[in-house]
């Protein structure tokens, strides 16, 4: 099984990926595009964030699988670029049952869009498809650690050090956070943080902080008179 995360995903291509898996020998379950055609028994397709594939060539992965009664079991390609309604019409014909892929047409925008489970217990009791907060990421604003939900009635809602990210008060109070704003990195951006040299997650700075701080040990001393 190969799974194909951040930061690699975001330079990995279709030939990186070929040459990689020559050495296999047919034995991996799960890969990508032409690879198929050398190991037919691909179940699992995890490739998040992958801006260097294109649609087609997930489609094809499909396609290949489908000619040897094989179907993918688990297809992750949330952030490859490109996908419209037709693509995940095509797609969702190679897989065996729905929740299989992690894409899906948000009934809010009308686009081809990951579409995260809810954790609050309300939003749970309602059912999947009947849950007022059922939207992308784009469409409902949610706790970037745990994907609460966060309606205009919230109030308990924290600024994170990501940028414009949110998370909710219970995993702000459980998340460290950086030693001069107070502000948490949600576990997705961790890799942000500034100055970590020791053991202890807390002690560290964010990027803001980390710039204004170096950008203020070099001024100059403004002496008056």
């Amino acid at each position: 099984m190969v799974v194909v995360e951040p930061p690699l995903s975001s330079c990995l291509t279709d030939d990186n990926l070929w040459e990689f898996t020559l050495k296999s020998a047919g034995k991996l379950n799960t890969l990508i595009r032409r690879v198929v055609d050398a190991n037919p028994l691909i179940k699992k397709l995890i490739v998040p964030g992958c801006t260097g594939l294109v649609p087609e060539g997930i489609i094809a992965c499909g396609e290949s699988l489908g000619k040897n009664n094989h179907k993918l079991e688990t297809l992750h390609i949330n952030g490859v670029p490109g996908f419209t309604k037709d693509h995940l019409s095509a797609l969702l014909t190679y897989l065996p049952q729905e929740g299989a892929i992690d894409l899906e047409v948000c009934p809010k925008c009308d686009q081809v869009r990951m579409i995260p489970p809810c954790s609050r217990e309300s939003c749970k009791r309602e059912g999947r498809n009947e849950r007022e907060c059922r939207g992308c990421w784009y469409c409902v604003p949610r706790c970037m650690e745990c994907a609460v939900c966060l309606g205009p009635d919230t109030d308990q809602i924290e600024e994170a050090a990501c940028g414009a990210d949110v998370v909710c008060l219970p995993c702000c109070q459980a998340l460290p956070k950086c030693r001069f704003c107070n502000k948490p990195y949600c576990t997705g951006h961790s890799s942000l943080r500034q100055d970590n040299t020791t053991t202890d997650a807390t002690m560290f700075v964010c990027q803001a902080c980390h710039y204004r701080t170096r950008t203020s040990e070099k001024e100059p001393l403004n002496y008056q008179f």
